[in-house]
This record gives C-alpha cells, sequence and structure tokens, in this order.
C-alpha cells in the first residue's frame, strides 16, 4: 500500500527560492505553504466600498 505524500515545510530562504519559480503566489505560515487565490476587481469593489461610505460618514 503506497503511503501518503508527506506536507512539505520549508525554511524562509528555500520558500522564497521556490516562490520565485511559481506562477501563482503563496503565503509561507510558520514552514508551511498556501495557495493565495487571485485578486478581482470585483473583490477591491467588494472591500473598497464600505470603506469609502464609513470614511464619507466620519467626515
Amino acid at each position: 500500500m503506497a503511503r501518503p505524500q508527506l506536507e512539505r515545510h520549508f525554511d524562509a530562504a528555500a520558500y522564497l527560492a521556490w516562490e520565485e519559480t511559481q506562477e501563482e503566489r503563496h503565503e509561507y505560515l510558520s514552514g508551511e505553504v498556501f495557495a493565495m487565490l487571485g485578486v478581482r476587481q470585483a473583490h477591491n469593489l467588494a472591500t473598497l466600498n464600505p470603506y469609502t461610505s464609513l470614511r464619507q460618514a466620519l467626515k
């Protein structure tokens, strides 16, 4: 029976070198690497709208 592949852990220098060769962006946290979701224009607008409204209300 095949054994499951162990999770890959990086030190900071190895992660930075590896990340430069990747198409997608990743996040490094305590030696573990997580894929980051792509940011879309709709997401930017959705997060900026509440901020803009709050800023106007505080003026």
